[in-house]
Parts: C-alpha cells; sequence; structure tokens
C-alpha cells in the first residue's frame, strides 16, 4: 500500500504543517471561545496523535458543539465507536446522552485542537487531502476499514 507524506500535497503543504504542528487549544469550553465565525480547517489531537481531520463553514459553532452532551456530532459519535467500543448502530444516540455521553465529553475535554485557514471553495477536497495523509485514528482510511469489516454480518 502508498504511503502519502505532506510533500504530496504540493502547495498545501505549508497549510497541512500549519494545522498538524501548529499552536494548538484546549478542546473545553473554556478554550473554544474565543474562535470566530470563520470557516476552516480543524484537527483535533489526543495528546500528539490526530484522531480527526474536518473542515467547517463555521468553527465557532462547531468547536461549541464538540464537547456538549446532547450534540449529534460525528466526533462524539466516531469516539464512542473507536475509542468506548460502542455499536456503530446505536453510537450516535449514546455519544449525545446518558452515561456513554458523559465518557464521550471526558475523552472530548482532554483534547486539543488546532485550525488552518482555507477558502471555502477548496475546503472539501482540502481536507479529503489532509485525512489521506494525517489517517486520523478516527476518521482516516485505517479506521473507516476497519468499521467496514466491524459491520460485515457474523
Amino acid at each position: 500500500m502508498m504511503q502519502f507524506t505532506s510533500t504530496d500535497l504540493g502547495k498545501w503543504e505549508s497549510r497541512y504543517l500549519t494545522l498538524t504542528a501548529g499552536e494548538r487549544h484546549s478542546l473545553t469550553p473554556e478554550g473554544v471561545w474565543m474562535i470566530g465565525d470563520k470557516p476552516g480547517l480543524l484537527a483535533i489531537f489526543d495528546e500528539d496523535e490526530i484522531v480527526y481531520v474536518t473542515s467547517t463553514k463555521n468553527l465557532a459553532k462547531t468547536l461549541q458543539a464538540l464537547p456538549r452532551e446532547g450534540t449529534d456530532v460525528e466526533l462524539r459519535t466516531l469516539a464512542a465507536i473507536v475509542d468506548l467500543g460502542v455499536p456503530g448502530k446505536t453510537a450516535a444516540k449514546r455519544a449525545s446522552k446518558g452515561p456513554t455521553a458523559q465518557r464521550v465529553t471526558r475523552l472530548i475535554n482532554r483534547m486539543t485542537f488546532s485550525v488552518a485557514q482555507v477558502a471555502p471553495a477548496h475546503m472539501d477536497a482540502v481536507r479529503d487531502a489532509f485525512i489521506a495523509i494525517a489517517d486520523p485514528r478516527y476518521n482516516g482510511r485505517t479506521s473507516m476499514a476497519n468499521q467496514a469489516l466491524d459491520l460485515l454480518p457474523k
């Protein structure tokens, strides 16, 4: 299998390095209040491991939703599946309410994030390329392959 590196990104390599090696902030309500309503790319880290990469039209709204219980957010669902072993069929509901949601919140509150600015016209393509390079624990190609295998009928 071919391994990609940041040099494969060409002119986008500097944005990738900003996102993956740039300044990080706590993924708690206290850590996200200063982010504005701007579009951009978002990387989530658990210690030094990149776990999630996404693009959003509103960084502030996305970041404020992540640590809150009661929100149906992809990151919360993937954390429940990958880190807590919750079945995919019930993960979204369980990650937003109840005891599992509290465990997901504890996981997310120890994480950090970084952002990078990308023009909205290129955001989705750049996000997909960054995911291919970083292979995040939650939404990378390896994780998606593992989830597909787990969903095979027994």
